[in-house]
């Protein structure tokens, strides 16, 4: 599956911190912002609410969602956890990249916290429930409905020979939505910043990384919503399709049916 990304000229905005891209999963486009606004992300927010909704669960909202950090530190007792730098979020068509600040210098940002845990937000990713709780320790910002994907497929799928409570993000995208879901990732690391020792106060992010991250947090949102359908009694979209076509085949051949009856009265 092909992937690109381009930045929206003119779209970066000096007062509210922000820049768009364009970002091409497969046939699907997808609108990315990327900020460390508080203002910018909280309207986001606000508007991607308004606009989205979840088919199979009626006033809900399904969001995919990850945080990350740019390093991973170790001491000879294993992993130091440091809060996270950069959250993505991605509902439907949008996706957001939030550039969070160091909780020791900056107040915990509030507007996350009423957005992730509002009872009608439902928040899947991958591993997410101890991502949950290093973002409640570090940021005072609790998901309340969080939802992992490995065990939804799980659950949705009901799929025993399939070990999919170890599936990455990648080989989880292809069991639920096709093989056609493949990402072909760099066998390198991705540097997050376009200037390695920036002169200002916030570097812009590599494009590269604004394509992958941008993939990875729609993924998420795809899956949990396939599965959100499959467990609720929708069909996956290949079913549907199938039904569809299986209807359409059924109403052709009963048109007929009482065309011939009709014939037949008419000659006697």
């Amino acid at each position: 599956m092909e992937i690109s990304v381009e930045k929206i000229e003119g779209s970066t905005d000096v007062k509210y911190f922000y820049d768009s891209y364009t970002v091409h999963v497969g046939n699907h486009r997808i609108l990315t912002v990327v900020t460390y606004c508080e203002i910018t992300a909280g309207k986001w927010l606000k508007q991607a609410k308004k606009a989205n909704n979840s088919k199979s669960l009626p006033k809900t909202l399904v969001v995919g969602f990850s945080v990350e950090r740019q390093n991973d530190y170790y001491s000879r007792y294993g992993l130091l956890e440091f809060p996270y730098e950069l959250l993505h979020i991605c509902i439907g068509s949008h996706c957001l990249l939030y550039r969070l600040n160091d909780p020791d210098l900056y107040k915990p940002p509030k507007f996350l916290a009423h957005f992730l845990s509002d009872p009608e937000v439902i928040v899947v990713g991958m591993g997410i429930k101890e991502k949950s709780s290093h973002l409640e320790k570090d940021f005072q910002v609790k998901i309340k409905n969080a939802v992992d994907l490995n065990e939804l497929a799980v659950k949705g799928m009901k799929r025993d020979e399939l070990d999919l409570g170890r599936y990455d993000l990648d080989r989880l995208a292809k069991a639920v939505l096709g093989k056609h879901m493949d990402v072909l990732r760099p066998g390198r690391k991705i540097e997050w910043f376009k200037r390695k020792r920036p002169y200002y106060h916030s570097p812009e992010l590599n494009d590269e990384k604004v394509m992958f991250t941008t993939a990875d947090a729609y993924l998420c949102y795809r899956i949990g919503s396939q599965l959100f359908d499959m467990i609720h009694g929708k069909a996956s979209s290949a079913i549907a399709a199938a039904a569809a076509v299986a209807a359409a085949a059924k109403s052709r051949k009963n048109k007929k049916m009482k065309k011939g009856k009709k014939n037949k009265k008419g000659k006697k």
